[in-house]
């Protein structure tokens, strides 16, 4: 039988007994590190740039940015139309020449929209500004709006 005193001498000399690359380690030193188990961090999903406007704010302003109007003859009827940065109106059109006479906002693919805008650019394509006849749409989407603020 072992004594007390030589219990303790073996005890120890198995917790520090190197087995291969590897020590025992006696069952009173089991805990946990201080230092935390780390890994690479996750990787960085990229962020959307930043929106100054929710979807539906963006939807709003870009309705209210195309308005329609029932315009008389000679060139009458309901049109989209928008003004231009320059100041001129533009209709909404799929191919820059022809306005989308007679659809509403909700029927247009605004993704497809070029728009032929009054001025220079509708001069070249009809051979008049729209601003000779008081009562085309070109002249009329002007003063309105000059109306609308």
């Amino acid at each position: 039988m072992l004594r007390p005193l030589h219990r303790a001498y073996l005890l120890i000399a198995f917790a520090i007994l190197p087995i291969g690359n590897a020590s025992v380690v006696a069952p009173e030193e089991v805990g946990t590190s201080a230092v935390p188990f780390t890994s690479a961090p996750p990787p960085s999903r990229p962020r959307p740039p930043a929106q100054n406007k929710r979807p539906q704010d963006q939807a709003g302003a870009q309705r209210a940015r195309w308005p329609a109007h029932n315009f008389p003859a000679p060139n009458g009827g309901l049109l989209v139309f928008t003004i231009m940065p320059s100041g001129n109106p533009a209709c909404a059109s799929y191919d820059g020449s022809g306005c989308l006479w007679g659809l509403n906002y909700d029927q247009i693919d605004f993704r497809r929209v070029r728009p032929l805008v009054c001025g220079q650019e509708h001069r070249a394509r009809w051979g008049v500004t729209g601003y000779e006849d008081p009562q085309h749409w070109c002249s009329l989407a002007r003063t309105l709006r000059g109306n609308r603020g």
